[in-house]
């Protein structure tokens, strides 16, 4: 069914925030899943997303929201640090 898969991995200043990011993004639902999904998970201090999708496109729309949202997080942690 998925036909492209690729794995980012961005690391933070510590474990703690790779373990914020990981849950802030988690509960995030995919508007069509059939098409698209994301996994995250962090060990240490790097969070890793895991994307699938049907086709390049899906997957470039996808992960640049994914990104989007990441830089709306790290914003966030440095505003509040």
């Amino acid at each position: 069914m998925f036909q492209n898969i690729r794995e980012l991995k961005i690391p933070f200043e510590t474990e703690k925030q790779a373990s914020i990011a990981t849950k802030v993004l988690s509960p995030d639902p995919i508007l069509k899943p059939q098409d698209f999904q994301a996994d995250y998970s962090s060990e240490n201090n790097v969070m890793l997303a895991r994307f699938r999708s049907i086709d390049d496109r899906v997957l470039r729309v996808g992960v640049s929201s994914v990104i989007d949202s990441i830089k709306t997080i790290i914003e966030t942690m440095d505003e509040l640090s």
